[in-house]
């Protein structure tokens, strides 16, 4: 989900590259020392030894909150799929017997389903959702728990009668925008140097004119426009220079839900005075609770992050941009 401080990071990352494009641990383009920061200047940034008055330079990201517009979102706030986690886990049916396989080494994930047809009118069904720890003896149990009469031998399950037929399923992600909006964002360039001042605030502006949109750090984008730029003078009796540049960021807060894939045509809904149900009948598989069921989706989902478009750069609790590790 992208709010307002993580559109504020990415812009910070950005400039971070833009004034060392070399890394954080090489010169700047100005050759002087330059802090980025999301946020305000510091108290300690004007008087302390490694500050203004002592040859560092600053450049911060802020949001103005009077340049904040509402944007209409989408129509009734449609969802779409996003990410996927693809199953590790498989099931092979001939007749009445089911084979389950999982791998010995690496993630144990996904749902494994079984549909078992009688010749009754409605066949029945039982899932188990495989986490790690899980073997293929283990889901075999706990498919078998889920139908009358079933047994398990090894990775084997087996009924008496009729015909099983298995699918397996991962996990995916369902987003949708709920909330689009304007927001101004101020860069600040602060220094001691007047010609400091025009030299970051070339590479600055060089680096963000040609770039129409902003990669955020959930793996969105977010539309860029410049708004204008103008020098502070007001601290010239200080020594100290400043420059803002102003952008509007167009951007979606997004709600985003995690969910096993569907495996079978099968469900029920019910009211104060009614209850109904279609598809197949759902069995809940004995050897396995429906808190285990969604321990397992969390533990599958957990650690899935788009992968950062800003490797490298990280902030400190202060918001000051900073290389990892």
């Amino acid at each position: 989900m992208t709010d307002i401080s993580q559109v504020s990071l990415a812009l910070a990352y950005v400039c971070a590259r833009a004034i060392y494009p070399q890394g954080l641990s090489a010169a700047s383009v100005t050759g002087r020392q330059t802090v980025i920061r999301r946020g305000w200047l510091l108290p300690n940034d004007m008087y302390s030894a490694q500050s203004v008055r002592d040859s560092v330079d600053y450049v911060t990201v802020t949001a103005a909150l009077e340049g904040f517009r509402p944007v209409a979102e989408p129509l009734g706030w449609p969802w779409r799929e996003g990410a996927t986690i693809a199953p590790t886990v498989g099931v092979s049916c001939a007749g009445a017997v089911a084979n389950v396989t999982a791998p010995s080494s690496g993630a144990v994930c996904g749902v494994v389903g079984l549909r078992w047809e009688t010749g009754a009118a409605t066949a029945v069904t039982a899932a188990y959702a495989a986490s790690s720890g899980d073997t293929a003896a283990s889901i075999a149990a706990g498919l078998a728990a889920g139908f009358p009469g079933a047994t398990a031998r090894g990775a084997s399950i087996g009924v008496a009668s009729g015909v099983l037929t298995g699918q397996v399923a991962g996990y995916g992600q369902s987003v949708r925008v709920t909330r689009r909006q304007s927001q101004k964002v101020r860069l600040s360039i602060w220094t001691g140097s007047a010609m400091a001042r025009d030299a970051l605030g070339s590479a600055l502006d060089t680096a963000l004119a040609g770039m129409s949109w902003l990669a955020t750090l959930d793996g969105g984008e977010a539309l860029l426009s410049f708004d204008g730029a103008g020098d502070v003078d007001t601290l010239q009796v200080q020594s100290l220079y400043r420059r803002d540049l102003v952008f509007n960021v167009l951007f979606d807060t997004i709600e985003s839900q995690w969910a096993a894939q569907m495996l079978f045509g099968a469900g029920a809904f019910s009211g104060p005075e009614f209850e109904v149900a279609f598809g197949d009948a759902v069995m809940a598989a004995a050897g396995q609770s429906g808190a285990a069921a969604l321990a397992a989706e969390a533990a599958a989902v957990q650690g899935v992050t788009a992968a950062s478009p800003y490797a490298g750069l990280s902030v400190d609790a202060f918001g000051t941009v900073c290389a990892v590790g």
